[in-house]
């Protein structure tokens, strides 16, 4: 496993915002309360890139105990590998999709996502990764997360699978038996 740089206070923190806010969405739409409005997902997503996957597969526990976790680590306790997975996979989503646009990202509340030239030289996600979708034909496409998460894998020195494990855990059995 490659030991990445340890992720700064302040975006350890960003991350406990982000779930908390993802909490605070998923309380409105287990229970009685007003569902998201289009402006809210848009605008935690713009954030975060790729974070909406979280909201619809972590329950609320798991969502809660990833915000309290987050806390904890900003405040010196112990971070997580997941951490820096969720951390890498926000950027590199973000990347990719201002790479698949053609446009350079500009949330200025977000300067930690790497532009597409910052990506050059990491071995895990390059340019020639960061297109391919555009060129393939329809049925040779592949979906950006399973491109981001390859190159976490590479990155990481994990198995892409393991980090989309502990990302996005299937919360409930498949009832299909194929």
């Amino acid at each position: 496993m490659v030991h990445p740089p340890p992720l700064s206070a302040q975006r350890l923190r960003e991350l406990a915002r982000k779930y908390e806010a993802l909490a605070s969405l998923r309380d409105r739409r287990d229970g009685a309360g007003p569902a998201a409005t289009r402006d809210e997902l848009r605008a935690l997503a713009s954030q975060f890139p790729g974070c909406l996957r979280e909201l619809d597969t972590l329950g609320g526990a798991e969502i809660a105990r990833r915000a309290a976790a987050c806390a904890a680590a900003a405040a010196g306790g112990p971070t997580e590998p997941w951490m820096a997975w969720i951390a890498a996979y926000h950027e590199l989503v973000a990347a990719s999709l201002a790479a698949r646009t053609g446009a350079p990202r500009t949330d200025a509340t977000t300067p930690t996502h790497p532009t597409k030239e910052d990506l050059r030289g990491d071995p895990g996600l390059g340019e020639a990764q960061l297109r391919p979708r555009a060129r393939k034909p329809a049925p040779e496409r592949e979906r950006l997360n399973a491109t981001v998460l390859r190159a976490l894998g590479e990155r990481f020195g994990v198995p892409g699978l393991t980090i989309a494990r502990a990302l996005f855990p299937v919360r409930r059995p498949s009832p299909y038996d194929v």
